[in-house]
């Protein structure tokens, strides 16, 4: 190899050799900022910690009722940069804090700095709507109503609460459409039926010629007849309502709030066996509502229908065997059946004891499925000696109403109907 060859060769061996070198050797700045970021990190976990220590510390200090102590403790986590990481509930507890001593709007303005944090968060719009209305600003309320509202659209309470701030700035048209929203999602809403009858009258408007004239235009609307049937509830006349509700119902006969309001209509115009007939029509047509089943039985056993209602309410026990209401119902039943039995001899027999026993038993398997108010009267049932539970009643029964050793049924005119019987140990 000649000398010029050599040379020309030297370099690129160099420029190897450095390469070689470079790559085993780790980037120092690499190291570094590694290092840098774990450092940062370990920091901010510290002031993190500080700053739920403060926190803590802050609750503790509310418990005590030592509230410059508690805000203390608050402002110190906002100066260590952690408020984000605690808008709810630091900036809530700091509002409650400053109320505590006095000064409310230093609460509105904290509440609305968390809200800069977090827009859409549930409990600082509350509470920030509640100062704003306090402090008679109406217009800042109605504008966090209004955000409120859009993020929680079936909060039926804030949308009260708008409607009202509405009110008192005297915005009827805006008011107005904001109780027949409410309406719509709540038609039984009697607020809401009120306060419209009242926006109406404030604008100068008959509530009941204004949903009259809504309704006639598309009397198949259950909406816009609800609205004029509440109108004219208002009047008293519950003649008109019935021809409306009656005729409304024909093109929505699976209108639930439709027909109870029908069965009210007739209830008002002393009419309630119109009522009853309304709802058992329903009932019969959906055995699936339960609830329905539930009020039809009910109205039954007031109306001193007591087969009728055993009858109803034992087939929604076979659709809801687990349903702790449809057992409370039958027990209520058959423990009217027995009082007025017993009201009618003037005493009370071992039949009776017998029909008591079975609303026991009833009662008995509402509370085991979780209804608190069964054990009243289960315990009462017990405790009156109303049924045969105990040796000593059982022991009174005749052989006629004896099925086996264990086993009874109930016998008389009042009781005729009942097929049930009941077994004691």
């Amino acid at each position: 190899m000649t000398r010029t060859r050599k040379w020309l060769l030297l370099p690129i061996l160099v420029a190897f050799l450095v390469l070689g070198v470079y790559n085993c050797v780790p980037p120092q700045s690499q190291a570094n900022t590694d290092e840098i970021n774990a450092m940062k990190e370990q920091k901010k976990e510290e002031v993190l910690n500080k700053c739920k220590f403060r926190l803590s510390n802050g609750r503790q200090y509310m418990i005590q009722q030592a509230w410059t102590d508690a805000l203390r403790n608050y402002h110190e986590i906002i100066s260590a940069g952690c408020a984000e990481d605690f808008v709810d509930p630091l900036f809530k507890d700091i509002a409650s804090c400053y109320m505590k001593i006095g000064k409310p709007d230093s609460a509105a303005y904290f509440i609305d700095e968390g809200l800069s944090y977090d827009a859409t968060n549930q409990h600082l719009l509350q509470l920030s709507s509640y100062y704003k209305e306090r402090a008679g600003d109406y217009e800042g309320a109605i504008a966090i109503y209004q955000q409120y509202n859009a993020l929680y659209l079936d909060d039926v309470e804030y949308l009260a609460k708008q409607a009202n701030a509405l009110d008192m700035l005297g915005l009827y048209d805006e008011e107005l459409d904001i109780w027949e929203y409410i309406m719509d999602v709540d038609p039984d809403n009697n607020d809401a039926i009120n306060a419209i009858i009242s926006v109406l009258g404030k604008m100068g408007r008959d509530p009941k010629a204004f949903y009259q004239k809504a309704w006639e235009n598309n009397t198949a609307d259950a909406s816009k007849a609800l609205k004029y049937i509440n109108a004219l509830f208002n009047d008293n006349d519950y003649k008109t309502a019935i021809v409306v509700a009656n005729q409304t119902i024909l093109f929505n006969p699976q209108n639930i709030t439709l027909i109870k309001k029908l069965a009210e209509c007739y209830d008002y115009n002393g009419q309630p066996d119109e009522g009853l007939k309304t709802l058992e029509k329903y009932a019969r047509s959906n055995p699936r509502d339960i609830n329905m089943q539930i009020d039809v039985a009910l109205r039954n056993n007031d109306f001193g229908n007591y087969e009728k209602a055993y009858k109803i309410i034992s087939a929604a026990i076979k659709l809801t065997p687990d349903n702790r209401e449809v057992y409370f119902t039958r027990g209520k039943v058959l423990e009217t059946t027995a009082e007025m039995a017993t009201l009618v001899k003037g005493k009370i027999d071992c039949n009776d004891k017998i029909v008591y026993h079975m609303a026991y038993e009833d009662y008995k398997k509402s509370k085991e499925l979780g209804n608190f108010n069964a054990q009243f009267r289960v315990k009462y049932l017990y405790d009156n000696d109303l049924t045969i539970a105990k040796a000593k009643d059982r022991f009174l029964i005749g052989d006629a109403n004896k099925v086996n050793s264990n086993t009874y049924k109930p016998l008389g005119e009042s009781y005729s109907w009942i097929t049930r019987t009941v077994s004691v140990k």
